[in-house]
């Protein structure tokens, strides 16, 4: 709960840097994934820029190389200088969902019994925009186990049209009324 908060803060600094500096946001964000990926391949820099035993000094010459922009360089700085350097994963997510929700855009999940072609996707995408009056950005997934129907979860909200669900509250409803 504590970190969520610290990496709130410290991913709420990022965007606003980027509003005084001018920055496009969604540029920025696009630098730090490509950060966090590498960080992800190379787990060994990431734990050596966490280490708390590492002198900051040295940090700084390791995170001078990570990449070339100036402003992502002097924040993950300033996060390893504070010590921080462990919530990086956490700052980069936080930061995406602020510039997402700056730009009127929400990630939503949908799992399908067999694979949408693009029509329904293009239905969905259009139907959900609508009611959630934001551009929606799709992440497809397949799962046999549905039977049909989709599932789709938008942050907590989930809207559930499977049949593999429907078939399980009709059961429970049956065997209530048995008892």
């Amino acid at each position: 709960m504590i970190d969520r908060k610290l990496s709130s803060r410290y991913a709420k600094a990022l965007l606003s840097i980027c509003v005084d500096k001018g920055v496009d946001e969604d540029e920025l964000l696009k630098k730090l994934k490509g950060l966090v990926d590498f960080l992800k391949g190379n787990p060994e820099v990431f734990d050596y820029l966490s280490a708390y035993v590492i002198p900051y000094s040295n940090k700084e010459k390791v995170i001078s190389e990570l990449c070339e922009d100036e402003i992502l360089v002097e924040f993950i700085k300033y996060v390893a200088k504070k010590g921080r350097f462990k919530l990086f994963y956490e700052i980069a997510e936080t930061f995406e969902e602020l510039v997402d929700e700056k730009k009127g855009r929400v990630k939503a999940f949908v799992k399908s019994a067999v694979d949408l072609d693009e029509e329904t996707k293009e239905r969905l995408k259009e139907s959900l925009g609508k009611k959630l009056n934001k551009e929606v950005i799709f992440t497809f997934e397949k799962d046999a186990s549905l039977i049909a129907g989709i599932i789709v979860q938008v942050k907590d909200v989930v809207y559930d049209g499977s049949l593999k669900t429907y078939l399980s509250n009709l059961e429970q409803k049956l065997l209530r009324l048995s008892i």
